[in-house]
């Protein structure tokens, strides 16, 4: 069996690849955070805690962060007001 540790804060979408290339039975649980702070990307999920049991690898996964303005626009080589 494969590390299951190396899909923890990998895309959902990644990890599902992995395992469907190698044939590996597997679960998606949603989670979500308690803190509305942030704004989150729900079609975006990342993997935050991974498990096997009896060959079934058991993936929880959590809504990714949206960047802010701010940052987007820095990430484009844009100026940053403050």
């Amino acid at each position: 069996m494969m590390d299951i540790r190396n899909f923890i804060g990998m895309p959902l979408r990644y990890a599902i690849s992995v395992l469907q290339e190698k044939n590996v039975p597997y679960e998606v649980e949603r989670t979500t955070a308690r803190s509305r702070f942030f704004p989150r990307d729900e079609e975006d999920p990342y993997v935050v805690r991974a498990r096997e049991r009896d060959g079934v690898v058991y993936l929880l996964v959590n809504a990714n962060l949206k960047k802010s303005e701010s940052v987007t626009r820095m990430l484009q080589g844009g100026e940053v007001q403050e």
